[in-house]
């Protein structure tokens, strides 16, 4: 049987996050990205979402290394939880790998794996696959897309990309590179569709800078805080040169952001000089600093959040502060920024975000953007990534309109290979897939039913039933209930009653279980669902 190349996402296509492609032939496997998600506000209690990368642990022995394409969290954030269970070699730019370095030494893990720089220009061999990268604009720099040449054909691997003129850092999209590495044809193209819905071509990163440069201007005499993204290294750097240029120093709250900066100094990616960082709590006059800050996405123990709650220790936010949201918000997390921005609002702070003026452009091509990356690389299959249904759905659209037809672009989904011969191409059977979820310090170990008890707890509360019974589990005396979310039982007294004769009754019949016969009762009497936890208490 001859050989085939088989490409299966373990993320990405079923939201915005947790990246993570694996490529196969024969008994070879290279992996693209390893990033987490963010959980969605049904997931209480969630830290992370991480890819179900099982089976790259039980084929480690067939991994040929693990190629980054940059340094977003949602592409390099799973790694220290892959490498706890393996030992591999890591590929990326130097400002990529800089930030995998950090992370993986906070676990202790930097034992584990080896780290190599990939840069543009470089050609590395992992086995059957041949991985040259090419430059590409994105919000963060450093960032490449990936051309893997592999026996059957090459795949171009897009990763997040815009094409923008004048991108901060003045890192283009390579496309000429790119041209050049794909002479001879594509046999695939694995394609960014986050903003597959937006129209034309997404702005530059020279609008923000003029935006902002205005608000400085308008914002004399008064105290400006500007929250982005910790990774946005380059926004970093523009707010840094405007401090220059107007007169401020910059203080720094949040830790991501303090570490990021302090990294991205030492590999040379932030021109920031000594004396205009200054400490969050200096005396200085509200018109001469301007407070850099986490928090853009409303995350709770964020800085900004934690300004707009009042519990931020070094930071008080109050009348005539100007605060910038620079930076755009991530699905999922709407009604978290729209309660920070209405905190800030009633703190006395003068807000300015995405809907009053452009603070943010994305990272990610708009649909014309994404027309002149298919017509670049003319692939003979199409597999759209990196986004939900909706996204990956219109890039296909999109497809059809330069000329590829329906029947050459593959809408996967995660855990579903799709395989070619260099010929035609095809999805084989689904590999199972689960979510992993991170609370605390624990890893896998929170599954769909715990997080089913914790919405139904957000819901409809809980109630404990603790039941005194003799040795041979005779009640011995008055069932007592405890409740918390749910009703007020001592005010209830015609539920305390049918509840109390619903255990008298089960337990006179030997039923030991009290668990669905009270889910029942309080469904019938309320329509409500609280979660019940029956208690024998022998006394």
């Amino acid at each position: 049987m001859a050989k085939q190349l088989q490409i299966t996402p373990l993320g990405g296509l079923g939201g915005i996050g947790k990246n993570m492609t694996v490529f196969e032939y024969g008994r070879n496997m290279l992996v693209v990205d390893c990033g987490v998600m963010f959980p969605s506000s049904d997931m209480y209690g969630i830290d992370l979402v991480l890819p179900d990368f099982e089976v790259v642990v039980k084929n480690q022995d067939r991994l040929r290394g693990i190629v980054l394409t940059h340094g977003h969290m949602d592409h390099i954030g799973a790694l220290p939880y892959l490498v706890q269970q393996i030992e591999t070699v890591i590929y990326g730019t130097p400002l990529t790998l800089g930030l995998v370095k950090k992370q993986l030494e906070e676990k202790g893990l930097l034992h584990k794996a080896e780290l190599r720089v990939l840069q543009q220009g470089d050609t590395i061999q992992l086995g059957p696959f041949k991985v040259s990268p090419f430059a590409v604009a994105h919000s963060i720099p450093d960032a490449v897309g990936l051309v893997i040449e592999t026996p059957v054909g090459k795949v171009v691997h897009t990763g997040d990309y815009k094409l923008d003129e004048t991108p901060a850092g003045g890192r283009t999209t390579d496309l000429a590179a790119l041209r050049r590495l794909t002479k001879g044809g594509v046999l695939a193209m694995l394609g960014d569709s986050t903003n597959a819905d937006e129209p034309g071509r997404t702005e530059t990163e020279a609008v923000v800078r003029e935006t902002l440069d205005r608000l400085f201007i308008q914002a004399k005499g008064q105290r400006i805080i500007i929250a982005t993204f910790s990774s946005l290294l380059a926004r970093l750097q523009e707010i840094v040169d405007l401090a220059q240029k107007h007169g401020r120093k910059v203080a720094l709250t949040g830790r991501s952001l303090v570490e990021n900066v302090e990294l991205a100094r030492d590999l040379g990616y932030l021109r920031v000089p000594d004396d205009i960082i200054i400490d969050a709590q200096a005396r200085i006059a509200p018109g001469k600093v301007v407070v850099l800050s986490t928090g853009s996405q409303g995350e709770p123990r964020s800085a900004l959040n934690r300004m707009a709650d009042g519990t931020h220790r070094q930071v008080k936010v109050g009348q005539g502060d100007v605060i910038i949201i620079s930076g755009g918000t991530i699905p999922g997390n709407e009604e978290d920024v729209s309660r920070m921005i209405n905190n800030l609002f009633e703190r006395g702070a003068n807000v300015i975000y995405g809907a009053l003026a452009k603070v943010h452009v994305s990272g990610h091509g708009s649909r014309e953007d994404m027309r002149a990356m298919l017509e670049a690389v003319r692939p003979r299959f199409l597999i759209p990534v990196h986004g939900e249904p909706r996204h990956r759905y219109l890039h296909r659209q999109l497809a059809q309109e330069v000329g590829l037809p329906q029947d050459r672009v593959f809408i996967l989904k995660d855990g579903i290979p799709w395989a070619s011969d260099g010929t035609k191409a095809w999805t084989e059977k689904a590999i199972a897939l689960d979510d992993v979820l991170v609370d605390g310090r624990l890893v896998g170990e929170i599954g769909e039913v715990v997080i089913r008890d914790r919405q139904r707890l957000s819901q409809d509360g809980f109630i404990v039933a603790l039941i005194p019974v003799n040795k041979k589990r005779q009640l011995v005396g008055e069932p007592q209930l405890v409740s918390r979310g749910f009703v007020a039982l001592d005010t209830s007294t015609e539920l305390l009653d049918a509840s109390r004769k619903e255990i008298k009754r089960q337990v006179s019949r030997g039923n030991q279980d009290l668990k669905q016969p009270l889910e029942q009762l309080f469904y019938r009497m309320t329509q409500l669902r609280p979660v019940v936890l029956p208690q024998f208490i022998q006394v």
